[in-house]
């Protein structure tokens, strides 16, 4: 085994390489995701808008050539462009939030109104576009009325669609919806994933303390706040569980940067970003207890008049384990030797090994390490020496 000296140095180094300035960018995973959703809803916008220009020169009789095909295009890419833009960047953003913590019947209304404004404006907009390249004298007055009117309402149904498949995205995931559409998991698969459950603290305390009304709203503003972190770093809201959630990861995806781990850092710094808000609105500060496994799942679908996809196997029921044992121990952070053994962890991060603990239902004991924020040297021995425990684990 390496010494504390070769390992932190070794650590050191690896620090070093990847604070590289030279080192490009890289997106999350939620950013590419999006960029990817911008590019497709325009295109497909530009194609309907296109489509919808030829097809009214057959109902209202006008010459359909180049200019019209392309004003057709044009509108289409702009309304989509700005309309998906702006549902991406701004209403699923920390600064939308007053958009999506509305009601339901509120959130429509709100953003049926943005939607026309924008659509109309862009509308106008293109029109006179249109006049300046190919001559005012086409492009007549009498449009702004009932034809203006016609396409407004025709982008309004278009982008309305659009947004009913985003919005169905958002309640069953994306991965969960593109699955279900696709059939994957019409007959069970066997996969590996990466699962994280996070519980909130303290949750009987703060019923007693708030009342079931505030302790239920308090919850659902905590699962709103952390839902983002868990995007950012590529993963999905599998369930809510009472005062806990569980998310996962495709094993590849998880392991991938250690970003299960970074996920739950960043979780810890979304919370603590938001106690002023905590302590404004519920004078409470919430806390999290997270558990980390992976393994071997079958994934499937399940049930008829509600249909979702359900995990079996041995390996959730043992994260469930990992949690109930974090609760007694009163550790923020337990994650299993297997998972740990693949990951190559954040500088920022401590690992105590805690050795091998039986969990409940299970007959053999599993090694579990501690993760916590770290300070100094100590951070890369501490992170060497647990690493090289699990993989002496794994190969005993």
């Amino acid at each position: 085994m390496a010494t504390r000296r070769e390992a932190s140095a070794r650590d050191g180094a690896g620090a070093s390489a990847g604070a590289d300035p030279h080192r490009p960018v890289r997106l999350s995973g939620r950013t590419r995701s999006r960029l990817l959703t911008l590019a497709a809803v325009t295109l497909l916008c530009a194609g309907i808008g296109a489509a919808n220009a030829w097809l009214l020169s057959r109902l209202v009789p006008f010459d359909y050539d180049f200019a019209e095909f392309e004003n057709g295009l044009r509108n289409g890419a702009m309304i989509g462009a700005s309309l998906i833009a702006l549902e991406l960047f701004y209403v699923q953003e920390p600064r939308g939030a007053w958009l999506r913590r509305a009601s339901f019947a509120f959130g429509i209304v709100d953003r049926a109104t943005l939607y026309v404004v924008v659509i109309t404006v862009i509308l106008s907009l293109n029109r006179l576009i249109f006049g300046l390249f190919y001559g005012f004298e086409r492009s007549d007055a009498d449009y702004f009325g009932l034809p203006l009117l016609r396409d407004i309402l025709f982008s309004f149904l278009v982008f309305l669609l659009v947004s009913f498949v985003l919005q169905m995205r958002r309640v069953v995931g994306g991965r969960v919806l593109a699955n279900l559409l696709l059939g994957r998991y019409h007959r069970p698969v066997r996969e590996d994933r990466v699962f994280m459950l996070v519980d909130l603290k303290g949750s009987t305390a703060l019923a007693d303390r708030l009342g079931d009304e505030r302790a239920h709203a308090f919850i659902t503003s905590v699962f709103f706040d952390i839902d983002q972190p868990i995007q950012e770093h590529g993963g999905e809201v599998h369930s809510y569980v009472g005062d806990g959630l569980i998310a996962t990861w495709p094993l590849a995806d998880g392991v991938a940067d250690a970003r299960c781990v970074r996920c739950q850092l960043a979780i810890g710094a979304v919370l603590e970003a938001r106690a002023s808000a905590y302590m404004r609105d519920f004078g409470v500060l919430p806390a999290v207890r997270t558990a980390l496994h992976a393994g071997p799942v079958v994934a499937g679908e399940c049930g008829d008049a509600k249909l979702a996809i359900v995990y079996l196997g041995d390996t959730l029921n043992t994260a469930a384990r990992i949690e109930q044992t974090a609760k007694e121990l009163d550790r923020d952070c337990l994650i299993s030797g297997a998972l740990l053994q693949r990951l190559r962890l954040p500088p920022s991060l401590e690992v105590e090994a805690l050795g091998s603990i039986s969990l409940r239902g299970r007959q053999q004991p599993m090694d579990l390490f501690a993760l916590s924020s770290g300070a100094g040297s100590q951070q890369g021995m501490a992170r060497s020496d647990a690493r090289e425990g699990a993989c002496a684990i794994s190969r005993g």
